[in-house]
């Protein structure tokens, strides 16, 4: 019982670590699209890899959200 309760609380935290790095992820899209007013491929390149980053992290975080569903079920 004991190793379930404590695979079940690292598997939280292990949740609760992906929405900050989500959070994270959409805070520096927000201040990598401010800082670049211009359309310079260096500009294009920063945005499109944050971007990149979000979407990934926001598809991990949909991906464990309906894994959590389907146990509850």
């Amino acid at each position: 019982m004991q190793r379930s309760e404590r695979n079940h609380g690292q598997a939280r935290l292990n949740r609760l670590h992906l929405i900050g790095r989500v959070q994270v992820a959409y805070e520096n899209l927000k201040d990598t699209m401010q800082r670049y007013h211009d359309d310079s491929p260096r500009a294009r390149a920063a945005i499109a890899s944050a971007k990149r980053r979000l979407h990934l992290l926001n598809r991990a975080l949909a991906m464990l959200a309906l894994e959590a569903a389907g146990q509850a079920a």
